[in-house]
């Protein structure tokens, strides 16, 4: 740390410009006089959208000296400051000051190994065997978004976004907040799957088998305001109490939850303030704990919203300023756009990244039809490796409008091709087979030079 109490403001402040929207790590960074152990990582972090600034500290550290504020640093793992100029002024001073502090006599040196002997078991080879829920999660960014594009097509620009937020959230041991993405497009093109892909694949890349668990809350069943008990829970004395809550009850059971709060501009304001209320708080209590209350604290979860209120318009605006890619531009559009179509402003302001998402070209919906195809063979139980072209297009002919995009596809599938499926299932055919046109039948799939 030494380092930064000789940074001049110039240094600082392209440290800051580094770090806007990602956090910037130091290994191994010597720590102030009284605290064990001696050096650890900090990182720093200025949010673009509300100027404030962070320093980030591996948490753990025990701390004998007399200084409140870096008590509070090492305790909670994080420090925030409303702008980056506070921040610099706290490390040339508290900071500095606590490097030159004495150490105070006999300070007990903590045994981080130490834990509790039992007489019945070894607790410590029990201890070694929990996952820790706190640790970070390092992802490559790079691996998520092609496990992403795997399963969500022609959504790439979307897809690029979401998994920079997520790798950044999940890094953060000690978020301050809930990771925030709203999702804009028409309807069928991806947003909704992509939650479903996320947890999926999160579960697949963590490597200490903690992974996040899905919730979706479909906001169209949230259009009056007295449903927040089925959010919340409904307080003592009101009907409903002590039945629990949907979001209490999952957050309780996984702090580390994907949220999708599905068309969102359908529920009603005041749940929808409700909602940005816990984002800001990082906590939510239940409005049926009683004297005592329950808060839960959600600081790891991942909130994704979607809609497509006035989604031509947005992507409209987008083309003509030929701005995918450009996220200045697109944030901007997207909260002007949604504030002018009715969604309050101090909800849109409390969003951190939009996501856009483009309808489907004819190649992304064959393609994705394809990959349904195969989806609804497993449900019965058979192994399709090969779709035949002439099977995608007669779907794609019988489709319905783009308007709806590809959801309505999967029951055109079941309807078309459910039956061949059934009997493939009742025959036993257990071997990879190949979905075939005139007539349509399951085959068994013989492999090529090419699959050899």
């Amino acid at each position: 740390m030494n380092q930064f109490f000789t940074y001049t403001p110039s240094a600082f402040r392209e440290l800051e410009v580094e770090a806007k929207g990602i956090c910037i790590r130091y290994r191994n960074q010597k720590m102030p006089q009284g605290a064990y152990p001696e050096y650890a990582d900090i990182g720093f972090e200025a949010d673009e959208e509300s100027g404030t600034a962070t320093l980030f500290v591996i948490h753990g550290i025990h701390y004998s000296g007399h200084n409140e504020s870096i008590r509070e640093w090492f305790e909670m793992g994080m420090i925030e400051f409303p702008n980056f100029q506070e921040l610099t002024d706290w490390i040339k001073g508290s900071l500095k000051d606590a490097f030159q502090e004495a150490p105070r006599p006999n300070s007990p040196v903590p045994n981080e190994n130490f834990i509790q002997e039992s007489p019945v078991t070894d607790m410590n080879a029990i201890q070694a065997s929990i996952p820790d829920r706190q640790q970070p999660m390092y992802l490559d960014e790079e691996e998520l978004l092609s496990k992403l594009k795997e399963n969500i097509m022609g959504q790439d620009f979307a897809l690029s976004v979401l998994s920079s937020v997520i790798v950044r959230h999940l890094v953060r041991k000690h978020p301050s907040r809930p990771a925030v993405a709203f999702a804009v497009g028409p309807t069928g093109v991806g947003k909704t799957r992509s939650a479903e892909v996320l947890a999926k694949v999160l579960g697949e890349l963590d490597e200490g088998g903690n992974g996040y668990q899905y919730l979706r809350l479909d906001m169209s069943e949230y259009q009056e305001a007295h449903r927040i008990s089925q959010l919340l829970g409904a307080p003592q004395g009101y009907v409903g109490h002590g039945d629990g809550s949907q979001l209490i009850d999952t957050l309780k059971a996984n702090p580390h939850t994907i949220v999708l709060c599905d068309e969102f501009e359908k529920a009603h304001p005041d749940i929808g303030k409700a909602i940005m209320n816990i984002l800001d708080a990082g906590r939510v209590s239940s409005a049926s704990g009683g004297a005592n209350g329950r808060e839960i604290d959600c600081r790891h979860a991942i909130f994704i919203f979607t809609s497509n209120l006035d989604a031509d318009a947005i992507l409209d605006e987008l083309e003509t300023r030929s701005a995918y890619g450009n996220r200045e531009v697109t944030d901007e559009v997207c909260r002007r756009r949604l504030k002018a179509s009715g969604i309050p402003p101090e909800i849109v302001g409390r969003i951190g990244r939009f996501l856009v998402y483009r309808p489907l070209t004819g190649a992304t919906r064959a393609a994705i039809i394809a990959l349904a195809i195969i989806e609804v063979t497993k449900e019965y139980g058979i192994n399709a490796v090969y779709v035949e072209p002439e099977v995608v297009i007669e779907i794609m002919k019988k489709g319905r409008s783009d308007d709806f995009g590809i959801r309505p596809e999967k029951y055109l599938i079941d309807d078309m091709l459910g039956a061949v499926f059934s009997k493939a299932a009742q025959n036993g055919m257990t071997q990879p087979v190949r979905v075939t046109a005139n007539p349509y039948e399951c085959l068994s799939h013989k492999p090529t030079e090419e699959d050899l």
